[in-house]
């Protein structure tokens, strides 16, 4: 008897250390931005893949979503990143589930569509605000656990980070920023062993472009704006947009593409997906802005 109770409890304090010992060896990322597209699914690959992961989410319907998916260990956070007080609160929240962040994939943004005559100024300052003081927010509210795991920064740009097109000035801009701010955190931090990486996708059918829609009805509406010459312009890029969404890239590829980053040594400072839109970023490079500026108006009828 007395030797069955010791070997119980011998068993439970192996079990015990190794279960402590698996958690510590466990790896840890934060995605914001995961109630649906990209930043669900590399959640959700994540937890499959045994990784402790954060995931933020603006309503408690998604946060119950992800809950249900059982997919490991999946920890769904309340958190609109473009509330400081929100953000400093999830910081908090990471800090007390672990010593140390491997991994921050900044997946949250929003598209503020317009012709640039006709966007309020307060929405150009929202739009930068959620794609660019809002990305920066998160990552200093975490970066003491990053510099202890000599983690990795992947911001999510877009191929628009580097080209930009009529209706979408206010959405490239702030992906232009968030470059700007991702080259310079990339040599700031490299002393400390922090990784910075930009992911530049491109057309994918996720519900960005659906919202995008929706808050321009939403501007039209609110504002009496009349679209007036516009509408022939925002017309030809509607039909542009769809077949480009058809046919883009799943967001599988997406989490795929981040799982690729984490397993390489010496990871580039970006990388474009699908790599057929390199393509497009070289040629706007080279191509002299007369002549760019030609081909886009042929291609819209504008």
């Amino acid at each position: 008897m007395y030797f069955s109770i010791a070997y119980t409890t011998i068993s439970i304090i192996v079990i015990s250390e190794t279960l402590d010992r698996r958690s510590e060896n466990m790896k840890s990322i934060l995605i914001t931005g995961c109630s649906t597209g990209f930043g669900r699914v590399t959640a959700l690959h994540f937890a499959k893949l045994g990784w402790k992961v954060f995931a933020t989410v603006r309503k408690e319907a998604d946060r119950e979503s992800l809950l249900n998916e059982k997919a490991g260990d999946i920890v769904p956070l309340l958190c609109d990143i473009v509330c400081e007080d929100q953000v400093q609160e999830l910081g908090r929240e990471v800090a007390a589930q672990c010593d140390r962040l491997d991994v921050l994939v900044n997946n949250a943004g929003a598209i503020y569509r317009s012709p640039l005559e006709l966007l309020p100024p307060a929405e150009l300052r929202a739009q930068f605000e959620v794609n660019v003081v809002a990305q920066l927010a998160v990552a200093q509210a975490v970066m003491p656990l990053l510099k202890v795991a000599k983690g990795t920064i992947i911001n999510v740009s877009s191929v628009a980070g580097r080209i930009t097109t009529p209706l979408i000035g206010a959405y490239s801009a702030s992906k232009f920023a968030l470059e700007a701010l991702s080259d310079a955190l990339r040599v700031e931090l490299a002393p400390f062993g922090v990784r910075v990486v930009l992911i530049e996708p491109g057309p994918s059918p996720t519900a960005i472009g659906t919202t995008s829609k929706r808050r321009w009805a939403d501007i039209v509406a609110g504002q009496s704006i009349e679209v007036g010459g516009y509408a022939r312009l925002i017309e030809a890029a509607d039909k542009i947009s769809a077949g480009w969404s058809r046919i883009g890239f799943p967001p599988q590829q997406f989490a795929k593409l981040v799982e690729t980053i984490l397993n390489t040594a010496t990871p580039r400072a970006r990388y474009t997906i699908p790599p057929r839109f390199a393509w497009a970023i070289a040629v706007r490079q080279i191509a002299p802005d007369w002549l760019w500026d030609w081909g886009v108006r042929q291609r819209l009828g504008w």
